[in-house]
């Protein structure tokens, strides 16, 4: 029986009781808990559904738990009714769409907004930064056609997207670098490698766009607590897309005719966890181990609990270590930036 106090005619709420579950909402979100905060917010919903709190705090969850098209549906409905502070709902709104990748959309409604009057001196450097950015990305190719000449100077906007605290900002700079043959550009790649707070993930695509230029400066890569020298021009010689080639024949071997699905989710986690890796190996370099690994978290996520006892019980002399390379894979995976690892399969 669903537990939850519905809003009826003939029950009365507890006195603050929205408010409450505000609280205990926002409480979840500082601890990063989107499905506890959903649970708080949906509930404040169903006493107070126009409550701009309310709103505000269904659409956090959401972006924590990373539904953001849900949480664009959501944003762009507060704008159109008119809910809650519209430029705070506008600033969120924008920021969405340009982690979703929606330049043109946020082009278009910039451009409609500013049109009409300026932004508030609080917003303004973030709305016009974000505008700025936005154009270039809606222009990357035609942009990318005028600055291939290697004594051309490459524009400071890419620098600026770079050192960006937006993650799709710097992926997008990543990418235009890679294609500009101008050697400032392998600079500023070697320079976000350098700096030991980037994203895995992002350092990684850093990297091999520095193989693909053939640069034979060696890079000091941190990660994990793990240091290796590396030079990028040599990656083509990394024992890591071996080890990955077998784990990928493991898994089909085992999976792939019996329970494709569990073989897919399993494969897109490997290569998600190699590609925030590289160029570092597992520990333990072991791919049959590595191979249970993701079958457990793919087990795991589709809730078939027959795999996931399996494995236990196969490893239950080892049990400790096994589970916590599966912590491993999901903190690895909670804390990285997220693109199609197709690019690792290329490598």
């Amino acid at each position: 029986m669903d537990k939850r106090i519905h809003k009826k005619e003939n029950v009365i709420l507890y006195p603050g009781l929205v408010k409450r579950l505000i609280e205990k909402g926002m409480e979840a979100l500082k601890e990063k808990d989107g499905n506890k905060a959903y649970e708080f917010f949906l509930s404040a919903y169903e006493h107070e559904p126009e409550n701009p709190q309310v709103l505000f705090g269904k659409m956090l969850s959401l972006v924590e738990l990373g539904r953001l098209e849900e949480a664009v549906e959501h944003t762009d409905s507060l704008l159109r009714e008119g809910i809650g502070d519209y430029y705070e709902n506008l600033q969120v709104h924008i920021s969405l769409l340009v982690q979703l990748g929606n330049y043109q959309d946020v082009v278009n409604i910039l451009d409609a907004v500013l049109s009409e009057n300026q932004f508030p001196s609080q917003y303004a450097e973030s709305f016009y930064q974000l505008l700025h950015f936005s154009r270039q990305m809606v222009g990357d190719q035609e942009w990318l056609g005028q600055h291939d000449a290697k004594d051309e100077p490459i524009p400071l906007e890419l620098k600026t997207m770079l050192e960006s605290d937006v993650l799709v900002l710097q992926s997008k700079a990543i990418q235009q670098l890679k294609e500009i043959e101008n050697p400032e550009s392998t600079k500023w790649l070697i320079e976000f490698i350098k700096k030991g707070d980037r994203d895995y993930v992002l350092q990684s695509m850093a990297l091999h766009a520095l193989k693909d230029k053939g640069c034979t400066e060696p890079i000091h890569m941190r990660k994990q607590g793990r240091e290796l020298e590396i030079v990028p021009s040599e990656l083509a010689n990394i024992y890591q897309h071996t080890f990955h080639e077998q784990l990928l024949d493991l898994l089909s071997k085992e999976l792939e005719h019996t329970d494709p699905l569990l073989f897919e989710i399993a494969k897109q986690l490997s290569t998600a966890y190699l590609w925030a890796l590289y160029p570092f190996l597992p520990e333990p370099e072991n791919a049959k181990w590595w191979t249970d690994v993701f079958q457990y978290c793919a087990a795991e996520r589709m809730g078939l609990e027959e795999v996931v006892e399996r494995l236990k019980e196969k490893y239950q002399d080892q049990l400790e270590a096994f589970l916590q390379k599966v912590i491993e894979v999901k903190e690895l995976e909670a804390i990285t930036y997220q693109i199609d690892g197709s690019e690792f399969d290329r490598q």
